[in-house]
């Protein structure tokens, strides 16, 4: 029972890691958060005729293409060449700590399965093949290291502030629609409110007038009196003229409510995707936030 009950906590456990992971990174694998340390490794780096010491920094989350492109800007004036199975850059000042600028062989490893490439600098002593002893290597190396780390991360931020800005378009386009959408529901539901009421007055008037026209013909039938007659007359030419304003008033009720309907039918899919596009954003906008924090964190 004990060892089930291990088990089972075992189990909740890599279920909360997991899970925990997975609201970390991206689908893409991309890491929301920076949970890395920037170490300085010294190791050998082979020419075909030679061997030197060498620096060896990691940058996450970056091929090896990636890793070149961003070593020649964070390293300006930096004309790396091919030398052999390396490249070799001539009088590089690393960095500010720097005394005198260095000859740097280097070499870039990839490691697609981790998703991390390896950088790894020889610095010379400028126009010879002895390896460089400057105490401020290592410091600068690493601080080169930060760099490349951060201009990876920041490219990230980058390229999630631009789907960003056509989140937050969609999402206010979504939301102007619903708001249209909204719009001629109400306009509709004003305007059936003052039709009703119009169709209303017209069928009160339509009673009295039915009154005056029972009444009249009862005298006229009684009096035969041509004066009762022409009232009579006159009281028909009104209910008439009634009636086709209220024709009218239902043809135009009718049209109204046609539009009605469908305004309303039409506003719950403009309200669903105004909520779609309102969590897409969100969405994006946390991603946009924990890069942010993410990049700030590498030091």
């Amino acid at each position: 029972m004990r060892a089930h009950r291990i088990l089972s906590a075992l189990s909740l456990a890599l279920v909360v890691g997991t899970s925990a992971q997975a609201q970390n990174t991206l689908k893409d694998g991309t890491s929301l958060q920076w949970d890395r340390q920037i170490t300085v490794g010294q190791v050998p780096l082979k020419t075909d005729s030679a061997e030197y010491p060498a620096l060896a920094v990691q940058v996450y989350e970056a091929d090896g293409s990636q890793v070149w492109s961003l070593l020649k800007k964070e390293l300006p004036g930096a004309e790396f060449k091919k030398s052999g199975k390396l490249m070799k850059a001539p009088g590089v000042s690393i960095g500010t700590g720097m005394a005198t600028p260095v000859d740097l062989l280097a070499s870039v490893t990839e490691n697609k399965k981790e998703r991390v490439s390896t950088l790894v600098l020889a610095p010379l002593v400028a126009g010879t093949t002895n390896p460089a002893t400057d105490a401020a290597l290592e410091p600068a190396v690493r601080e080169l290291a930060v760099k490349l780390n951060k201009a990876v991360v920041q490219q990230q931020l980058d390229q999630w502030t631009k789907q960003l800005g056509k989140a937050d378009n969609k999402a206010e386009g979504a939301a102007a629609d619903k708001d249209k959408a909204q719009e001629r529901v109400n306009k509709a539901q004003a305007e059936l409110e003052k039709i009703t009421k119009e169709k209303s007055k017209l069928q009160n008037q339509h009673a009295v007038l039915q009154k005056e026209i029972d009444l009249h013909n009862q005298k006229w039938t009684l009096s035969q009196d041509p004066k009762d007659l022409k009232k009579l007359t006159k009281a028909r030419s009104k209910i008439t003229k009634n009636e086709s304003q209220m024709a009218k008033v239902m043809a135009k009720e009718a049209k109204i409510q046609t539009e009605l309907t469908k305004s309303s039918s039409n506003l719950p899919d403009a309200q669903k995707k105004q909520e779609e596009k309102a969590a897409s954003q969100a969405d994006v906008q946390r991603t946009v936030d924990a890069l942010k924090r993410k990049l700030e964190s590498i030091r």
